[in-house]
């Protein structure tokens, strides 16, 4: 070489990379392979409401709630998708995260999911999935997952299994929801009196349903009744042609039967019964008058669904509101003579006179009672009113009464009784049968009518009361002597 030295040319990166690469790959320090992405290092739980095993009517808001926490934050996105269900309609999503805030992405059709971009720190991420049922709704925990999300694509679907971690239900109340149907009913119900009526005070007022189930079902069946404070005294009974006796009856409250599931078709017959102390108020069309597919087996229908129920349905139209007739509006007072406490003896002429102002015309007839003491002998009674003139029947005997037939006009009107006394006689007044009322049966007695009725005769002087009787006589005879 001549003792010439000669320098080798000097190689860039490039092209000592590219000399050295085949050497690399022979020892493995390079691979060709894509750098394997793992499945988030985290905890779950999915809830769901109404749990597992429960069965709403259609339109009813189904939630699952899945709660995921990241324990290690990883460079790739995060998302977390649930299994869809055909039978969930109008849907909602919200998916936030404690670190992370809202999700990136959202996407509530199909099986919904929501997206974090990556990178994603640790901490607790919320996913919020609702609608409503629109058919029976599987369980929507098989297949859903919590994957890291290489593509940043939204779902967990196009991941490999070793990218994915599946939802957990602890507490196992993620499961099936069926669809309830109302029961196949046609129901009629009949009041007696009828609606618009107005009722006396304890007058029996009774409701009959009558319902035909035209299909069996797998629950239980339950026939309500609006309550009726005003009714009271009440009786229920409850059959089927089918299915017997009802298997509970409950009276208070609003009236109820159910049959237990499951249930035949048939025919159910409902008749509910009380004394009518108060107004009724119009128990059809009511949304508690009604028939339901019972799921708790509670014996109540307030408390399903509204697509539960079916109303009791008034084809005749004879159910409604009842008015409570009123007692007499009046003021009264009695006197006496000879005045309460006075010595009276044989043949006394005791006199009583009721002075009753009645101040609202009524319908039904007037009867003014006295109490009748046995001792009063040779009685007489005559009675007249300012407006409508003598009584139309007058009765002296017993309790002595008078009575004006009804329409009775407002107006004044006087009893005059009176008898000899035979005995002692005892106080008219207070007495449970001096009173004036509505006599319903027009029978010149107040004593066979309800104590709603009866307006105790007032003494407001005090001149009314108890006369004693002088029982023995002293004679005193004039002597005469004799020479």
């Amino acid at each position: 070489m001549n003792g010439e030295v000669r320098r080798m040319p000097r190689l860039s990166t490039r092209t000592m990379l590219l000399l050295l690469f085949p050497a690399l790959l022979t020892l493995g320090v390079v691979s060709l392979r894509p750098a394997q992405a793992a499945a988030p290092a985290a905890t779950t739980e999915v809830s769901q409401v109404p749990p597992a095993g429960s069965a709403v009517a259609a339109g009813v808001t189904v939630t699952y709630t899945a709660t995921v926490v990241l324990s290690a934050g990883q460079a790739q996105s995060l998302t977390v998708q649930m299994s869809g269900s055909a039978n969930i309609t109008d849907r909602a999503l919200v998916c936030t995260s404690t670190t992370n805030g809202a999700a990136d992405t959202v996407g509530w059709g199909g099986a919904p999911s929501c997206l974090w971009n990556g990178p994603v720190l640790a901490g607790t991420f919320t996913f919020v999935f609702s609608g409503k049922a629109a058919g029976p709704i599987a369980s929507l925990l098989p297949g859903s997952v919590v994957c890291t999300d290489t593509n940043s694509s939204n779902t967990c679907n196009d991941e490999a299994p070793g990218d994915k971690l599946a939802l957990s239900d602890g507490n196992g109340d993620v499961g099936p929801i069926a669809l309830l149907a109302p029961p196949f009913v046609s129901a009629e119900l009949n009041q007696a009196p009828p609606g618009g009526s107005a009722a006396a005070y304890g007058a029996v007022v009774t409701y009959t349903a009558t319902v035909s189930l035209t299909v069996p079902q797998t629950w239980p069946l339950t026939i309500q009744l609006k309550d009726q404070p005003g009714l009271t005294e009440r009786t229920l009974t409850c059959s089927s042609s089918s299915n017997g006796p009802a298997d509970n009856v409950r009276t208070s409250g609003a009236p109820s039967c159910i049959w237990d599931a499951p249930v035949l078709a048939g025919t159910f017959l409902f008749t509910f019964t009380g004394k009518m102390t108060g107004p009724v108020t119009d128990a059809g069309p009511s949304v508690d008058s009604v028939v339901c597919t019972d799921t708790d087996a509670d014996n109540l229908c307030s408390d399903e669904d509204s697509g539960n129920l079916v109303a009791l349905g008034d084809a005749d139209a004879n159910v409604g509101p009842l008015t409570l007739i009123p007692a007499s509006v009046l003021t009264s007072e009695v006197s006496q003579v000879p005045v309460a406490g006075t010595l009276v003896s044989k043949s006394t002429r005791v006199t009583y006179v009721a002075t009753v102002n009645l101040t609202v015309a009524q319908d039904q007839s007037l009867t003014i009672q006295l109490a009748g003491d046995p001792d009063l002998a040779n009685r007489t009674l005559t009675c007249t009113s300012t407006t409508n003139g003598s009584a139309d029947v007058v009765g002296s005997g017993g309790a002595p009464s008078c009575m004006w037939n009804g329409p009775v006009t407002a107006g004044v009107f006087t009893f005059t009784f009176a008898g000899d006394a035979m005995g002692a006689v005892g106080d008219a007044v207070p007495d449970a049968a001096s009173v004036a009322c509505k006599d319903f049966n027009s029978s010149n007695t107040c004593s066979d009518e309800n104590l709603f009725y009866q307006v105790p005769l007032a003494d407001a002087d005090g001149d009314v009361g108890a006369l004693p009787f002088q029982a023995k006589f002293v004679l005193t005879l004039p002597l005469v002597a004799k020479d």
